[in-house]
């Protein structure tokens, strides 16, 4: 082992500054002559387009490259001398996608530059906003379209007081079901805010009293459920009171909204020392949690069940806020479901 690091350190010793800042960089960088022989390739490059680690100085990019995009990319750079941008997939790594920026060096001679970003993150974030805001625009438009609906109904004369009774209560359950909406995107956006600039400040405090906060705020939501409490008054962790409870809250809701509407449902506290976590579980029965939905249900907007989530007054948010208030206490949430055991999700915390 000594003599390979050796041979390492000896290579690396050898390199000059230019080829030590080439070798570091995670851009693909290549430089061409007017011929399109390569001057520069460095070790990202080759990566992203699916060569060997070896040196190809001198040799044509088309003769070594066997993408036809970017060959036709390289032509097009020599042929307009002027600064070319592109959007590029490999075939055999067609899940990632590179930004190509191809420039004209004039100088003794003309170079051409080529810096290959991979984006592929930028793309998959675009693509969950994009999704995200398709999605919010329907969850939005929904109840909008109801509430409009039954108040053109109202303008109609002739209508019995019974009816307009009704549609009143009808438009402003679709109103509460809005406004329930908006707070649920306004608090995931105040979650996404401190997780970007870190303006969040965990203490440690007393489990207990942020599990009897959280539990006296949903008891307007209750209905014939029992709320119970197991929980040593001596276990801590170290949270934002407000987040947490805002996140228990969320898991007592779901409970209520979802479960049988006489069991009770029941908070536990446990510390698993050989695994240095606080565990934190909200335990309910009724109809079960397929499987399928393991992966995707703490994903903004799903739902197990959309019709009766809308007809419970479900926003399809409050497990996503649950994942990320739990994201950036460092820890985690789970849960497991059967007919007979009824589901749980469970709080892992770390242990102090």
């Amino acid at each position: 082992m000594k003599i390979a690091k050796t041979n390492v350190l000896k290579s690396y010793e050898k390199m000059s500054t230019k080829d030590l800042i080439l070798s570091s960089m995670t851009e693909g960088v290549i430089v061409l002559d007017e011929k399109s022989k390569i001057v520069i390739i460095n070790d990202s490059a080759k990566s992203y387009l699916d060569l060997k680690n070896k040196s190809y100085s001198g040799k044509r990019i088309q003769d070594i490259v066997k993408i036809p995009k970017f060959v036709s990319f390289v032509k097009k750079l020599l042929k307009h001398d002027k600064v070319l941008i592109q959007e590029l997939k490999i075939k055999k790594n067609p899940d990632k996608s590179f930004l190509v920026n191809g420039n004209i060096l004039k100088g003794k001679g003309t170079n051409v530059l080529i810096v290959m970003n991979d984006i592929t993150k930028l793309k998959q974030l675009e693509k969950v906003r994009q999704q995200f805001v398709a999605n919010v625009s329907h969850e939005l438009k929904t109840p909008i379209t109801s509430i409009v609906g039954y108040l053109e109904t109202l303008k109609q004369h002739g209508i019995p007081s019974k009816k307009k009774q009704l549609f009143l209560k009808k438009a402003l359950k679709h109103s509460n079901r809005l406004n329930s909406i908006i707070d649920d995107l306004l608090w995931l956006s105040l979650i996404e805010s401190k997780e970007e600039d870190k303006n969040f400040h965990l203490y440690q405090q007393p489990i207990l009293q942020v599990l009897q906060g959280a539990i006296d705020d949903a008891q307007p939501i209750k209905n014939k459920n029992n709320i119970k409490l197991n929980c040593d008054d001596t276990i801590q962790v170290r949270a934002d009171a407000q987040l947490l409870r805002e996140a228990i809250i969320n898991l007592i809701a779901n409970a209520i909204k979802y479960g049988d509407s006489h069991s009770d449902i029941t908070l536990t506290v446990t510390q698993n020392f050989s695994a240095h976590r606080t565990e934190i579980s909200v335990h309910n029965f009724g109809e079960p949690i397929p499987e399928k939905y393991k992966e995707t249900i703490f994903h903004r907007f799903s739902r197990v069940d959309k019709g009766r989530s809308r007809e419970k007054g479900g926003t399809g948010l409050g497990l996503a806020i649950v994942k990320h208030i739990i994201f950036v206490h460092d820890g985690d949430v789970t849960f497991c479901s059967s007919l007979n055991e009824g589901t749980t999700f469970t709080i892992s915390l770390p242990l102090i």
